[in-house]
């Protein structure tokens, strides 16, 4: 590990400087993020997909939340509102949050809620890099 120019401190020259945390710009942010968000979740008793990394699950007798995480964007879903309301207000007091509403679109993909569910479509992906080119 090299130090900047100009952060030698002469009395020291053979020191090196150990971060206490992460700073957002340095490489093992997103890591060190990822890993302080899935622990609170893994508290609260949620258990990461061997599938996915990214997905997180909650199961509560008959009561289930599903938690998307990718790099600082969350989706979240569930069969019972007022446990996911439960949920979100914690997720709330530990992590500066933002709700955006109902899914509408997420990493290229559009999702349209409809009487027989949810409909993903990627035609506004594929128009926004046709108008692009």
């Amino acid at each position: 590990m090299e130090r900047s120019p100009g952060y030698v401190d002469p009395r020291y020259p053979n020191y090196v400087y150990q971060l206490k945390k992460a700073l957002y710009i340095l490489k093992q942010a997103s890591r060190a993020w990822f890993q302080r968000f899935s622990s609170f979740l893994i508290t609260l008793g949620f258990s990461c997909s061997r599938a996915d990394t990214s997905l997180f699950v909650f199961h509560q007798h008959s009561d289930i939340i599903y938690l998307l995480l990718y790099v600082d964007d969350i989706i979240i879903t569930g069969n019972n509102s007022s446990l996911l309301n439960s949920f979100t207000r914690k997720l709330n007091s530990e992590f500066a949050t933002k709700d955006l509403g109902s899914l509408s679109y997420f990493l290229g993909l559009e999702a349209i809620s409809t009487t027989n569910g949810l409909f993903i479509s990627q035609l506004k992906y594929a128009r926004d890099i046709l108008t692009r080119a």
